[in-house]
């Protein structure tokens, strides 16, 4: 590997240099360091390969450029005789988060200061400043961007156009080309959008098998942990815009939980819009472990346990059919809560039936596809009397092999397999929310 390639392959992996180590467990919040090294990483990516990819981020920018491009980090300036005989003068802001866009709307108005803008490119009729930022918490300041169009505005009184787009829509940009591309540029641009990718600043992408087997290994690095995380953040937007579509009087939000690096798994769980305290009610929840994904109704706590204990006093033929027309496979596990200390409890498996009849060596039904089921002879006195505090929750698993397969093509298939697996146990949600 040369020494640009090796250079250049930690700015974008996010590998740790001695002389560059840095927190990223808070790549969340605003981290001055990774955000140069995020604009820093495109502009490698661009200046180290050929015009050609510049020129295709140009002309996606509305830009029309025909020479190489000039390209600079960090400056105050490029000279004013570097912007004023340009025509086409671009402010364009990059960001993690969307709703943004506004600020191009606002740019005329007095300032504070002076700025120095993150990036340059530039040509013979066209200078592109850019100010970026990392983090869904961090948002474009609109002092900032009066200095920074005051910068373009050199030579003339008229507003440079301005633009703001999320780094998951550069990174989109930045996947599609590389079909077109070879050899280095390839490499490269490759190697960007695997970044992007790696500090969950793209839209969801697939899973990879490296974030099942974070799960598997007991030798565990905060990087990967914020990856898995970020995923899972960005699956669960995805998941949710298709639920929102098929049912949003239950579907409105999601709440992705927190990952300690001795956690076997990370989960996200998905609201409506009256019920923010999802866990008093039942909800369904995406959990990734190190086998591969769970889709699963939850009934844990409490006061959802007392709503379901209602239901089947009532009438627990309902209960039973609710469950026996779910679509196969699925299964049911109980689990046993106890607590440990001020809102802490450990978790007993007590059960896991799958679905299905099975007639031998009974000939009595006794999976879970028949209501008269002596699964359910089991199930229902184990939730009425013989656990204090149970935990129900209806699962599908979606094994490894198979997430991965279905993650291909920017993982549009796994998420409708997701989405089609929720229809299917949405009924269960219904039935006991009331």
């Amino acid at each position: 590997m040369t020494d640009f390639h090796h250079n250049i392959f930690y700015y974008y992996r996010g590998a740790k240099r001695p002389d560059q180590e840095h927190n990223s467990q808070q790549n969340q919040k605003w981290d001055p360091q990774l955000e140069d090294n995020t604009t820093k990483a495109l502009i490698n990516t661009l200046e180290h390969c050929s015009p050609v990819v510049t020129r295709k981020l140009l002309e996606w920018l509305n830009i029309t450029a025909t020479d190489k491009p000039k390209f600079e980090l960090q400056k105050m300036t490029i000279g004013e005789r570097n912007i004023r005989r340009k025509s086409q003068r671009l402010l364009l802001g990059l960001v993690q988060k969307e709703g943004e866009d506004s600020i191009c709307d606002r740019l005329e108005g007095p300032v504070d200061g002076d700025s120095r803008p993150d990036a340059w490119i530039y040509g013979e009729d066209y200078v592109v400043l850019i100010e970026s930022k990392v983090g869904r918490t961090t948002s474009l300041d609109l002092n900032q961007m009066r200095c920074h169009s005051q910068k373009l505005q050199a030579g003339t009184q008229q507003l440079p156009r301005c633009k703001v787009r999320t780094w998951a829509k550069v990174h989109q940009f930045f996947v599609g080309i590389l079909p077109e591309l070879k050899g280095q540029n390839k490499w490269l641009v490759e190697q960007f959008t695997q970044y992007l990718e790696w500090k969950g600043m793209t839209d969801f992408t697939g899973f990879e098998e490296e974030m099942f087997d974070f799960f598997a290994h007991t030798d565990r690095d905060a990087d990967t942990k914020q990856w898995v995380r970020d995923t899972m953040q960005s699956f669960a937007k995805k998941v949710l815009s298709r639920l929102k579509l098929f049912d949003d009087s239950y579907y409105q939000g999601y709440h992705v939980g927190n990952l300690g690096l001795k956690d076997d798994h990370c989960w996200v769980a998905f609201f409506g819009p009256n019920n923010q305290k999802f866990r008093d009610w039942a909800h369904q929840t995406i959990s990734i472990y190190d086998y591969g994904l769970e889709v699963l109704v939850n009934v844990e706590l409490k006061p959802v346990i007392d709503k379901l204990r209602k239901k089947i006093n009532q009438d627990n033929r309902a209960f039973r059919e609710t469950i026996s027309k779910l679509p196969e496979p699925f299964s049911v596990q109980i689990e046993e809560r106890k607590k440990i200390g001020p809102r802490r409890y450990d978790y007993y498996h007590i059960a896991r039936l799958e679905g299905g009849v099975y007639k031998d060596p009974d000939p009595q039904p006794y999976g879970l596809k028949d209501p008269k089921s002596k699964g359910f002879d089991y199930i229902e006195p184990l939730l009425l009397k013989q656990i204090k505090l149970p935990y129900l929750s209806v699962r599908r698993r979606i094994d490894k092999k198979q997430v991965l397969e279905l993650s291909k093509g920017e993982g549009d298939a796994l998420v409708n397999c997701v989405v089609d697996v929720m229809k299917a146990f949405h009924p269960v949600v219904r039935y006991i929310n009331g």
